[in-house]
């Protein structure tokens, strides 16, 4: 008999815990589960009796046996117990180890840690009776709020960049802003810089947000062709701290441009001078007048916005 052990606070039955104890049933013949009590997690808002009577209506159509017990801490009866496997999500890893590290110095033997893929709500973030308490979800994952997202400019271009983007692979109510923040890099980043500045702006714009962006666009020398090209670099925080990144396309500047960044100029302002546009930057940008218009700077900055977005839109194969 494979004996299989679980256990969690199971304050609102919500998707990723019907997986954890799924993945418990199908692992093994019997399986334990344990469940917080009300003093032991105090921020727990339904009592232990209706978190049991939830759990059990769910796991009895598995019907294999199984048990379920109140516990009064992190480790139920593991530590004295054998079990052969023990199911976890990825938030609950550390528990496990942890847990196999105190039995191996009582002299037992581990127990084999199974873990289940993070289960992602539509807002492409982890579900979580946190998320669940404070209202932002529901148990299946469906977004009950507007989803803030805190671009960290107040460039116009920048902002259609992000809306274009999230409206595509969103389709709930969204709020975009643009916060002032100060990247910490020069006014004209080169390499590392762009990335830097990318990664600072989405940092500091987070703040109560549920997703900080960052774009910078910066030069990059490529060392076979000889040339500088600028490119955009978008850097996404959401409000767990993961971070995602994405590059756009990139493409070269006239010589004149370069020449006149080379003698410390932004390149914005060098192509300010000759265009004749003022506040090109904030308008189609330097690569919407050499492209003739055909694409953007908004069109730019969103390629490298989807980019980053591109771990998020497919979270199963990347977290």
């Amino acid at each position: 008999m494979i004996r299989v052990v679980v256990g969690g606070t199971f304050e609102y039955l919500h998707r990723g815990h019907r997986e954890l104890l799924k993945k418990a049933f199908d692992t093994g013949d019997y399986v334990f589960i344990g469940i917080t009590s009300d003093e032991f997690k105090d921020k727990c808002r339904i009592r232990f009796e209706e978190r049991k009577r939830r759990v059990e209506s769910f796991v009895k159509k598995f019907e294999k046996e199984y048990k379920i017990e109140k516990i009064e801490d992190r480790y139920g009866p593991t530590l004295d117990e054998d079990f052969d496997i023990i199911v976890v999500s990825k938030e609950t890893r550390k528990t496990a180890e942890e847990i196999n590290e105190l039995r191996r110095k009582r002299g037992l033997r581990p127990i084999n840690i199974v873990e289940i893929p993070l289960i992602f709500a539509e807002d492409l973030m982890p579900i979580s009776s946190r998320r669940i308490r404070d209202g932002e979800i529901d148990e299946e994952g469906r977004r009950l709020k507007p989803l803030i997202v805190n671009v960290g400019s107040e460039n116009p271009s920048k902002i259609r960049a992000v809306e274009k983007v999230f409206s595509q692979i969103f389709k709930f109510n969204i709020i975009v802003k643009g916060v002032k923040v100060d990247p910490q890099v020069p006014p004209q980043p080169l390499e590392e810089e762009t990335i830097k500045g990318a990664i600072n702006r989405a940092k500091k714009a987070l703040g109560n947000g549920d997703y900080g962006v960052g774009i910078e666009a910066g030069l990059f020398w490529n060392e076979e062709v000889k040339e500088y090209f600028d490119k955009a670099f978008c850097a996404i925080v959401d409000e767990y701290g993961h971070i995602t990144y994405g590059y756009s396309g990139g493409f070269v500047y006239p010589p004149q441009v370069i020449e006149m960044v080379k003698k410390g100029m932004e390149v914005g302002e060098a192509i300010e001078i000759l265009s004749e546009i003022k506040d090109i930057k904030k308008k189609m940008g330097a690569i919407g007048f050499l492209s003739k218009g055909l694409i953007e700077r908004a069109d730019f900055n969103a390629q490298a916005v989807l980019m980053a977005m591109i771990p998020r839109i497919s979270p199963d194969l990347y977290f």
